[in-house]
């Protein structure tokens, strides 16, 4: 992929501002991620076992998003991560759990089966994991330690070289308060909880020390939610811009909406429709998107010429967000 070393490096060390750019509130996170990224990129890391990590923290804190961001950064094909929420096995017997990961016949291949076929590397992402039946740490750990998975078809796949993601939310009470507490302290406590849950302590073991294998996402303060509205906001009114081009199907050519600027009043009233700050960012992204989204179609409809729109985003005296070209 790179013609020497000296252009592989630069290249890695291009993630963490990348990161940093997307994930606001978890430059700590991200600083201990990249150390052991950085072994995996050299191929310096036990070379039998794929590179594991397990995220703990609230909900919309960023979990999930990292992974998704570093995968487009390392591997740039977003084909390359298989997400599997583990919500699909909280039902799930604990005799059926491995059919259902592995799969059983080609009419039940399982949920590994299509994506280790095509991908030779990549990153595998077990998201909210304590929802998951405890039957199913075993397999993980077996994925952990043996560096490979041997699916309905007899067929052995090698993971070695894979990234493993594992998040969970257990203990979001204990990350969201107690700020008496240190948050070494918090992961114990939280790690304290997985072991009872899945009655493997061996299984959480397997990742290390705090701030190696197993980190902490910090809960997200005001000031930091305002970075991170604007921050949709702005990737929202990047999207109108170039609406027409990237218009799939659909009944008509949209036009595009060129949004010049707006005020932090925009910012403050996207935050004020949230109804706690406990689920982060996730709630904001959807109220940004519902919010803009309105917005274009006031825009449109004031103007169904089908031309460009171009104007900033206000708020008006009834506390609705308007278009003034």
């Amino acid at each position: 992929m790179f013609s020497n070393l000296q252009n592989a490096i630069a290249f890695f060390d291009g993630l963490k501002p990348y990161l940093k750019s997307r994930i606001m509130g978890q430059d700590h996170v991200i600083d201990a991620i990249s150390e052991k990224l950085r072994y995996w990129f050299l191929s310096i890391n036990a070379p039998d076992r794929p590179t594991v990590f397990f995220f703990l923290g609230s909900t919309g804190t960023g979990k999930t998003e990292v992974v998704r961001e570093l995968v487009k950064y390392l591997f740039n094909d977003p084909e390359k991560l298989l997400r599997i929420d583990m919500s699909e096995f909280g039902n799930t017997a604990g005799s059926d759990v491995g059919r259902k990961l592995l799969g059983s016949s080609p009419g039940e291949p399982g949920r590994l089966y299509e994506f280790l076929e095509k991908c030779h590397e990549g990153a595998i992402l077990y998201d909210e994991f304590e929802k998951a039946n405890p039957e199913i740490a075993k397999y993980m750990l077996q994925q952990i330690d043996a560096g490979r998975v041997t699916l309905w078809n007899n067929k052995t796949y090698d993971i070695s070289r894979f990234l493993l993601f594992f998040t969970s939310n257990i203990g979001a009470e204990i990350f969201q308060g107690n700020k008496h507490l240190s948050m070494e302290r918090k992961v114990s406590a939280a790690i304290q909880r997985l072991n009872d849950q899945f009655g493997m302590p061996e299984f959480v073991a397997r990742f290390g020390k705090f701030n190696y294998g197993i980190f902490a996402f910090n809960s997200l303060t005001p000031e930091i939610l305002r970075k991170i509205t604007r921050k949709f906001i702005d990737d929202k009114l990047k999207f109108f811009q170039t609406v027409r081009e990237q218009a799939k199907g659909g009944f008509f050519s949209p036009p595009n909406l060129i949004v010049t600027q707006y005020s932090d009043d925009v910012v403050e009233y996207a935050l004020q429709q949230t109804n706690t700050t406990k689920n982060g960012a996730r709630e904001i992204r959807d109220i940004v998107d519902r919010m803009l989204n309105a917005v274009y179609n006031q825009a449109l409809t004031e103007n169904s010429l089908g031309e460009d729109i171009t104007g900033r985003i206000e708020i008006n005296d009834k506390g609705f967000m308007v278009v003034r070209r």
